[in-house]
C-alpha cells in the first residue's frame, strides 16, 4: 500500500512539472477528475466549489492555526465578524482550512453560541479578558479570512452548558 502511495505521489509530481509534455498534461485533467479529493458537503455549502486545497494547519504571522480534528487548542480563535474591527471579537473553532481561487487561505469555522445572561460574572474585571459562552457551537459554517483573526483563546467548560473563554491575544 505504501509503495502504491509513493508511486501515485511521484506520478502527480511529474504531471505538475512545467516540462511535462502537453499530451500527458491532458492525462492530468482526467487524473484530477477521478482521484482529486472532493470537498465535504458542509464546506461545499459555504464555498460553492467542489474542489479546494484543504490543509490540516497553517502558520500565519508566526502563529500556528489548526483545524479542530488536528489540534483542538490551535483551532480555537477569536475573530472580527466580517472583518469589522469596530465589533467585539467572537470565539469560534476552525473546522476547515482551505485555499481560495486567488490562493488566499481562509477558515471555515463554527462560532461558540452566546449565552442569554444579563450579567456576565467577568464583566466587572476589564483587565481580565474572559467571558461566559455556551459550550455549544453554531451548526452552520462561516467563512473567516486569516487577517480577521485576533488570536487564540483558552476554553474552560465550567458546566455542561457553560464555558469560560479567555482571550490569549497579545493586543
Amino acid at each position: 500500500m505504501l509503495c502504491s502511495y509513493i508511486k501515485a505521489t511521484r506520478f502527480r509530481r511529474w504531471l505538475a512539472r512545467p516540462d511535462c509534455p502537453p499530451a500527458i498534461q491532458e492525462c492530468r485533467v482526467l487524473f484530477d477528475k477521478v482521484y482529486a479529493p472532493k470537498v465535504p458537503e458542509d464546506l461545499y455549502t459555504l464555498i460553492r466549489r467542489r474542489k479546494a486545497v484543504l490543509r490540516a494547519s497553517l502558520k500565519f504571522d508566526g502563529i500556528i492555526y489548526s483545524r479542530a480534528s488536528t489540534h483542538l487548542g490551535n483551532s480555537q480563535i477569536l475573530f472580527y465578524p466580517d472583518g469589522d474591527r469596530s465589533l467585539t471579537p467572537v470565539p469560534a473553532s476552525i473546522i476547515y482550512i482551505y485555499g481560495t481561487t486567488t490562493g488566499e487561505m481562509s477558515f471555515a469555522v463554527q462560532r461558540h453560541l452566546p449565552l442569554d445572561i444579563h450579567n456576565d460574572p467577568f464583566s466587572m474585571y476589564p483587565d481580565f479578558p474572559a467571558k461566559l459562552y455556551s459550550t455549544n457551537l453554531q451548526s452552520s459554517l462561516e467563512k473567516v479570512k486569516v487577517s480577521w483573526v485576533v488570536g487564540h483563546f483558552a476554553r474552560w467548560a465550567v458546566s455542561d452548558s457553560h464555558a469560560v473563554i479567555l482571550s490569549l491575544s497579545r493586543d
